[in-house]
Parts: C-alpha cells; structure tokens; sequence
C-alpha cells in the first residue's frame, strides 16, 4: 500500500492549476462583487 503513495504526485501539479487561477481572479471579481451587494442593498433600504 505505501508504494502506490508515490503514484498520486504526477496528478497533484494539475489539481494546483485550478485553485491557482482562481486565488488570481478572485481578487480582482472581489471589489466588483462588493460594490454590486452595496448597490442591492442601497437600492433596496434608500431608494437610489
């Protein structure tokens, strides 16, 4: 059983690729979603 333990490496780089661009655009979609729920919230307590 532990020898197949080496055999999980080749498929962890492409498991990372993911994860990696994401943590990249979720920055960026972050002020966007903020600004879109202040917007909701706004229009719906004061009317803009």
């Amino acid at each position: 059983m532990t020898k197949n333990l080496g055999n999980a490496k080749p498929s962890s780089p492409a498991r990372e690729l993911a994860p990696s661009l994401f943590s990249r655009i979720a920055p960026a979609l972050f002020p966007i979603a903020v600004v879109a729920l202040g917007y909701l919230v706004g229009r719906q307590f004061f009317g803009f």
